[in-house]
């Protein structure tokens, strides 16, 4: 085809190039020199070039870079081979894919192409993002890894598809930004271990809203935060990150960044990876809490049941025998045993195997909880009248678990304490007390600082505690010992008691 443009072409060319200005591809065509004989408006557009710059050069001398490319090497086999070819294929100097279709005749060449870019860059995301969702499921799937390895894991795969250099899993304690996991390049000045105080970082911000935070650009999307040392001191300079929660708490983060602005908005699609993955890691940390707990229960009903089945097992011959009081001994050892069976059962299964809660006055189980633990009357001061709506049993062996520790841990001459709150009640002493930096800690499962010890007692009494909906913290008494209170406890209607 020449160039309709001319004055010496034909009126069948001139339709063809009308025909031709409205097709939406780029169309241009080439003689067997694959000299350029015409273009159409589309054509002129995407090589930024005019037609009359074009008509009569060599395509490999007007576009060099093609030379010994994949559109020379399917031209020349659709010529030689006088057969069309389709092909995609990107051509570099325009950053660009191209959607190709060639058909050639004795005179030349057609070339009918289009610009698809978009389409191919949306494909390629997808098969990332698909790529990325398999990895992951793999990770999560493993299980002989253990939960640190697969979130080590899980960070690399995350990172990768986001584009960032940089990914944690952090842990916030108080005002302690703690790395707990980090994927990043080997030369990074961070690693797992190190901490910070959580004022310098972006993280701050999504354990204060709980919200996952997404930050293209630091400095323009959040300039009240790009002085901080995490920003303007390590250079962060993009941010996207989202709450790690465990229970009713905001645990940490998740978080990915990097040391330049996204070219590219993070999207939605990132946001919710990151955020799906982040809720993975939050039920599975509550996950491994619970295991935990279940396998402390373990512990805790043979410690709990320890004293009351040696006293059966040292009285039971006896009984057999005929001794009445032996007898009765070990009916009150297994009475006690079938008790704390009844407690620890209602620890498992939380407040739903709470029964009818009775009017308890707080007094009278704090007497009856001092005899249990083999407490002198003259250790025990109750300043409260207090009236409980709880199941008697429970109550008794919580009083009891408290009274045995302050006496297991100061000694004969101890004075516990039994007194109002305004949502509540405490038990304090006028022990040695406990550490300050321990307080959080003597709850855990383990905890003791009796060396025969297996520390579960204060463990059983936060977790009966929390089965009735009560908040329990361990602090400083008056007297210097260690107290503990109970809030948000249900008192007995006065006027119905």
């Amino acid at each position: 085809m020449s160039d309709p443009s001319e004055p010496n072409s034909s009126p069948v060319e001139a339709d063809a190039a009308e025909i031709f200005g409205r097709v939406t591809d780029a169309v241009f065509a080439l003689d067997t020199e694959w000299r350029f004989t015409y273009l159409n408006d589309r054509a002129e557009q995407v090589f930024g070039s005019e037609r009359a710059e074009l008509v009569g050069t060599s395509i490999w001398e007007a576009f060099p870079e093609a030379v010994d490319s994949t559109f020379q090497r399917e031209y020349e086999r659709a010529m030689e081979a006088q057969e069309p070819a389709t092909f995609e294929e990107f051509y570099p100097p325009l950053d660009a894919w191209f959607e190709v279709r060639a058909y050639p005749s004795e005179s030349g060449l057609s070339v009918y192409f289009r610009d698809v870019t978009e389409r191919v860059r949306r494909e390629s995301r997808l098969r990332k993002r698909e790529q990325a969702l398999r990895r992951a499921y793999e990770v999560i799937a493993d299980c002989d890894r253990t939960l640190s390895e697969q979130i080590d894991a899980l960070l690399d795969v995350v990172r990768e598809a986001v584009g960032t250099d940089y990914a944690t899993l952090s842990r916030v304690v108080g005002d302690t930004y703690h790395f707990e996991a980090v994927s990043a390049p080997d030369d990074a000045d961070v690693e797992a271990g190190d901490a910070v105080p959580v004022e310098t970082t972006n993280c701050e911000r999504v354990v204060a809203t709980e919200q996952t935070l997404v930050l293209n650009d630091v400095e323009a999307d959040a300039p009240e935060l790009a002085d901080r040392a995490g920003n303007a001191e390590w250079g962060i300079s993009c941010y996207l990150g989202a709450p790690v929660t465990l229970g009713d708490d905001v645990y940490g983060t998740f978080c990915f960044y990097d040391m330049v602005p996204r070219s590219e908005a993070f999207s939605d699609w990132e946001v919710t990876f990151i955020e799906l993955f982040s809720r993975w890691v939050s039920a599975e940390l509550e996950r491994e809490r619970e295991t935990e707990r279940l396998e402390s229960f373990a512990g805790m009903l043979a410690h709990e049941l320890r004293n009351p089945l040696n006293v059966a097992q040292l009285y039971h011959d006896r009984a057999v025998d005929g001794d009445a009081a032996a007898a009765e001994t070990v009916a009150d050892a297994l009475d006690r045993i079938e008790e704390l069976i009844d407690v620890i059962l209602v620890i498992a299964r939380d407040a739903e195997s709470v029964g009818d809660c009775e009017t308890v006055a707080l007094a009278d189980a704090a007497a009856d909880a001092r005899e249990a633990a083999d407490v002198e009357p003259t250790q025990l001061v109750i300043e409260t009248d207090a009236r409980l709506r709880v199941d008697p049993v429970h109550l008794h062996h919580l009083l009891e678990n408290l009274l045995t520790n302050a006496v297991e841990h100061g000694g004969s001459d101890v004075v516990v304490r039994i007194g109002d709150l305004p949502t509540g009640f405490y038990v304090a002493d006028d022990g040695p007390g406990l550490p300050a930096d321990e307080r959080d800690r003597v709850f855990e499962a383990g905890y003791t600082t009796d060396e025969a010890g297996i520390g579960l007692g204060l463990t059983f009494i936060r977790q009966l505690a929390r089965t009735y909906g009560w908040d329990c913290v361990a602090t400083e008494g008056d007297a210097g010992g260690a107290r503990f209170e109970f809030t948000g406890v249900e008192f007995a209607d006065p006027e119905g008691a």
